[in-house]
């Protein structure tokens, strides 16, 4: 269905350039803008442009220099690119906006060598502030350390030493794939935990000879909530950060994969005040059980804040990650025997929400990496995706599969909204976890996956990852650990083309949002979007990807971020 969608909507925009010709309209106003150089349009039709002109935050005309220059005037602002190359804005299909927000103002501690360097950064940070002061701390992960820490379990750290570096300030860090914290003592102590605690169905409290070692996985981060709760005030400051974080990155659209209540919240004020820059797509997280019955009530929100925000999803976590072994298995962890991960919301429940959902035409997005996650949602899906409704279901991650289940994907035209540079960052470590057999033949499979006929979207998971579309890309269509390695990537035989990569990062994404006819690629009538890079990613050498930076950001037809000035280049 998704690729008769999008011919039908490639064919009416063509009609619609054909109407427009090169915009020789008698009596039309002459183009706000006019870019010029080498553009990369996604559309099959006219798959590179020398120019476009732009006029109300739309594309007017794509084509040549020299039939763009023609309807400019002497308030036309002309931009040239020179050397860089343009791209319809790029869309990161999985962040976590509030998450990138906290991270930016969080003890950052992904760079952290060992445990020893992490507890320094933390202690370093709390004698800064008074005492009591809550320290919160993201992105460490024991995988990538260069030593386990002394008295691990499984290689995770315990509290004590942290506890006796910093036993004045309630500390919070959660791991790299959001999906465990872990806490000092004092934190302990100020929400209660102890080795009597029970945890939420879903979540784990890992102890050691009964008692809490500090560590918490999956639904027991809920325990943790009064030391994260912020207001309306608070996360607005965190969806601005992080948007121009975004903007940056040359990010104009984010699928905000699971946002809170007042995660919500702040973002509609903000649309509706005009202070939303960056698109957003949010999911509305089905854990906030707030936010479920908020958004339910009133129902999916469409384009609010001149096409700014949109609210359609729904975004449920079915089960944990690998690094922390809660990725739910067929079989059992090969590095851990005694543990298949967990499921993390009730099927039950994941299907009675589809069929609550279904007349108002919410579309659900479902975190699902450990195979036999994939497996069942896939299953509960299936009864939904058979009527003739345009669902466009999405599973998030689809990072392990059961062999035979990437043609379900094809069959039940489930998206699989994936993340490259996972692979990247995991697959070093990944396959201790799975083993050899089961990483070749299910792990990061994105080429059996277009073989099968499925639509791949792509993001970073920031702040899970950083928030870089560059190395999304190279990951893609290298296959390798950022540091190069190894030669010919990881099952080199998965790898995407460039075209393909570049596809998953625009257009795939407009339409995962069903956005598809107004953004994703340079044509007539779109939004005027453009995100600009120092090189052309689909010719330049793959060892120089890396190397390319982002020199300015496009919404709307403004220049709202560039490499050298925060104003229009």
């Amino acid at each position: 269905m998704w690729l008769t969608l999008l011919r039908s909507s490639l064919f009416l925009l063509m009609l619609l350039t054909t109407a427009l010709g090169a915009g020789c309209q008698p009596g039309t106003p002459p183009p706000d803008t006019i870019v010029i150089g080498t553009l990369y349009t996604l559309n099959p039709q006219q798959p590179e442009a020398q120019a476009v002109a732009i006029q109300g935050g739309r594309f007017r005309f794509v084509g040549s220099q020299e039939e763009a220059l023609k309807l400019a005037d002497s308030n036309t602002t002309v931009l040239h690119l020179d050397n860089a190359v343009a791209y319809p804005g790029l869309i990161d299909a999985h962040v976590h906006v509030a998450g990138i927000g906290s991270a930016l103002r969080s003890v950052d501690l992904r760079s952290a060598q060992d445990f020893s360097e992490l507890i320094e950064r933390v202690r370093a940070r709390a004698e800064a502030l008074r005492p009591g002061t809550v320290i919160l701390g993201t992105g460490w992960h024991q995988s990538k350390w260069a030593q386990a820490p002394e008295g691990h379990l499984n290689g995770f750290p315990t509290h004590e030493a942290l506890s006796r570096a910093v036993p004045s300030h309630p500390v919070l860090l959660e791991h790299a794939n959001g999906h465990s914290v872990l806490l000092n003592q004092a934190a302990m102590d100020s929400l209660g935990i102890t080795g009597d605690s029970i945890a939420p169905e879903g979540g784990v409290i890992v102890r050691r000879n009964g008692a809490p070692t500090g560590l918490l996985h999956e639904t027991a981060i809920k325990l943790t909530a009064p030391l994260q709760q912020y207001d309306l005030k608070t996360a607005t400051s965190l969806v601005d950060a992080a948007q121009w974080h975004l903007l940056s990155q040359g990010i104009t659209t984010a699928h905000d994969a699971g946002a809170s209540q007042v995660d919500l919240a702040a973002q509609t004020r903000m649309a509706q005040e005009g202070s939303l820059i960056v698109r957003l797509y949010s999911m509305v997280y089905a854990s906030d059980e707030g936010a479920l019955e908020e958004w339910l009530a009133r129902g999916p929100l469409l384009n609010d804040g001149d096409h700014r925000l949109a609210v359609r999803s729904i975004k449920v976590q079915a089960d944990g990650a690998l690094g922390s072994r809660t990725a739910w298995l067929h079989a059992p962890y090969s590095d851990a025997p005694d543990t298949r991960g967990v499921l993390t919301f009730s099927l039950e429940a994941l299907s009675d929400l589809i069929a609550t959902t279904r007349d108002d035409n919410w579309q659900i997005n479902v975190h699902a990496i450990g195979d036999r996650a994939n497996s069942e949602v896939l299953s509960i899906f299936a009864p939904f995706t058979k009527a003739a409704v345009d669902h466009r279901f999405r599973i998030e991650h689809a990072q392990h599969l059961r062999l035979g289940d990437a043609a379900l994907f094809a069959e039940q035209q489930v998206i699989a909204s994936m993340q490259p540079i996972h692979l990247s960052s995991d697959r070093p470590w990944a396959i201790n976890r799975l083993g050899r057999q089961r990483i070749e033949d299910g792990a990061y499979i994105w080429r059996d996956l277009l073989r099968e006929g499925v639509l791949i979207v792509t993001g970073t998971d920031a702040p899970v990852e950083p928030v870089n579309p560059i190395a999304n890309f190279y990951a893609a269509v290298t296959r390798r650990s950022l540091d190069g390695t190894p030669a010919t990537g990881f099952e080199p035989a998965q790898k995407l083309t460039r075209q393909e990569a570049l596809y998953t990062m625009t257009l795939a994404g407009a339409y995962a949002a069903f956005e598809e006819n107004e953004k994703g690629s340079i044509e007539v009538g779109k939004l005027a979007d453009l995100t600009v890079l120092s090189q052309d990613l689909m010719t330049i050498e793959a060892d120089r990807i890396l190397e390319t930076v982002v020199s300015w950001t496009m919404v709307d037809g403004e220049v709202v971020y560039s490499r050298n000035t925060t104003k229009a280049p």
